[in-house]
C-alpha cells in the first residue's frame, strides 16, 4: 500500500503542475476531482462491484481465492491512490 500511496503523492503532484502550468484550461478542483473519481472508478471496476448479483456470484464461485485476493488487492491499491486527489479536491473546494 505503500507503493500506492506514493503513485497517489505523484499524482497530484502532476495535477498541480498541470494545474498551474495552464491556469486557464484547468482548475484545480477539475484536476483533483477528474483523478479521484478515475482511480474510483477504477477500484470499483477492478473490484467486481459493477456487475449484477448473479454474475458477481457466478464469479466468487468460478475464480480461485488467490485470484480474488490478487483482485481485492489491486482495487485496495487504486483506492489507496485516490485518497490524496480527494482530499487536496477538498482542501481546495472547502479553502
Amino acid at each position: 500500500m505503500k507503493k500506492a500511496l506514493t503513485a497517489g503523492i505523484l499524482l497530484i503532484a502532476v495535477e498541480s503542475m498541470v494545474g498551474t502550468i495552464f491556469p486557464e484550461a484547468f482548475s484545480y478542483e477539475t484536476m483533483f476531482g477528474v483523478g479521484s473519481l478515475v482511480l474510483i472508478g477504477l477500484a470499483i471496476i477492478t473490484s467486481g462491484l459493477a456487475v449484477s448479483g448473479s454474475d458477481q456470484r457466478a464469479n466468487y464461485h468460478s475464480e480461485t481465492k488467490e485470484g480474488r485476493t490478487a483482485r481485492l488487492k489491486i482495487a485496495a491499491a487504486f483506492f489507496v491512490a485516490a485518497i490524496p486527489s480527494i482530499l487536496c479536491y477538498l482542501l481546495t473546494v472547502l479553502f
